[in-house]
């Protein structure tokens, strides 16, 4: 045991001094989820203020009287578009969708002839963008109107022309949280944990055998089983870190959100940290044990940090599968690590209760991935030492 903490200490030492892993761990675990809620709430209040903001901005709107009545008993301000308004458009000056009139439009729907309005906005111009749906269902709304009286002036009821209505009953529970950019959170956590060991772990491996130090340590009375032990405690225990300075940021990152909607989402309590330390610190440790693993079966920093990079690459990838796949999640997703946790974490965030039994099975793989992995690290390390 004591030569096991003696080979920790020196990996924690070493994993201390090196910038590389010091500035990830901060980066990664104090400031990614301040950040990513920060960005999510300005995108969200964007979407908001064009919901919102209650003006059409309009050219030739002279020819559309009716319209432009409809318009304005509905609430809203027209302003006239600038006559360069594409060129403001692409440069970001003009933020609305501009609404093109025809000229003679009352003309042509008096003597019952097709009329067609444009909508012109520059598709590179997100909050343009995004003022298309409320002027969509505003001029939606306008063509309703007119077809139902023309319609009444013909002798026929309108609801000839929509005999059936549909009306949106939302049978969710009560408590049950909305979940939805927030999805996104669990695959930057586990994109951290990813990141912020893998130095730590190619370091003591790779790096050691680089510089030579690795058959040294060997000489010591120590066995491989002890060695894999200790230099794999050390980068668990950098990841785990990450992990507790991750899910503590949750908390002062709640300041950051600005909009009403996403705070309202996002209500992360003491309880819901417990359940996301319980979900990511058996997977923080099987993801070290295998980044150790492949990193000792590299000869160069370098391979080995390729090596590593395709692992994150495959694990980051892993939770998209909830994002293409958004139905009735398979029962075989818990037993499959980082996929299980994501869907952990996706429930804790909805306020629902996590089954006991998938926390068991989610810890038992954890243990059987670093069982195997110090298994294969202690057998490798004499034979590296060896060659």
């Amino acid at each position: 045991m004591r030569e096991v903490l003696a080979i920790y200490w020196k990996e924690i030492s070493d994993a201390m001094r090196d910038r590389r892993t010091l500035m990830m761990v901060l980066a990664s675990s104090l400031l990614l989820v301040p950040v990513l809620l920060f960005v999510f709430s300005t995108v969200m209040s964007q979407v908001e203020s064009q919901a919102v903001d209650r003006t059409v901005t309009a050219v030739n709107i002279k020819d559309a009287p009716s319209l432009e009545n409809y318009i304005l008993r509905q609430g809203y301000e027209i302003k006239t578009a600038p006559v360069d308004y594409e060129e403001k458009s692409r440069s970001k000056e003009l933020i609305k969708p501009v609404l093109l009139v025809p000229e003679n439009f009352e003309l042509d729907l008096q003597s019952a002839k097709r009329v067609e309005l444009e909508i012109a906005f520059d598709t590179s111009n997100r909050q343009a963008e995004m003022g298309l749906g409320p002027l969509r269902q505003l001029l939606a709304g306008y063509a309703r109107e007119r077809s139902s009286l023309d319609l009444m002036m013909r002798g026929v009821s309108p609801d000839l022309l929509q005999s059936i209505s549909v009306k949106e009953r939302h049978i969710s529970r009560p408590d049950e949280r909305r979940v939805t950019i927030t999805a996104m959170l669990p695959m930057v956590l586990i994109m951290a944990i990813v990141m912020g060991g893998m130095f730590a772990a190619i370091d003591s491996t790779a790096g050691e055998r680089e510089r030579g130090s690795l058959e040294p340590l060997m000489m010591n009375p120590v066995s491989g089983f002890q060695l894999a032990i200790g230099k794999t405690a050390a980068v668990a225990s950098v990841s785990i870190l990450i992990v507790i300075l991750t899910v503590s940021s949750f908390f002062p990152a709640q300041a950051v959100i600005g909009n009403e909607a996403l705070r309202a989402e996002f209500q992360f309590g003491m309880k819901d940290a417990l359940a996301f330390l319980i979900v990511l610190i058996p997977l923080a440790g099987a993801l070290s044990s295998l980044q150790i693993a492949i990193s000792l079966t590299c000869k160069s920093f370098k391979e080995a940090n390729v090596r590593n990079q395709l692992l994150s690459l495959a694990v980051s990838f892993m939770p998209m599968f909830f994002i293409v796949n958004p139905g009735k999640e398979p029962a075989w997703l818990t037993w499959v690590p980082v996929m299980a946790q994501t869907q952990m974490m996706n429930q804790v965030l909805k306020g629902e209760a996590v089954a006991t039994s998938s926390f068991a099975i989610a810890i038992v793989v954890a243990l059987c991935i670093m069982t195997a992995s110090l298994i294969f690290v202690s057998k490798k390390m004499r034979e590296v030492v060896a060659q």
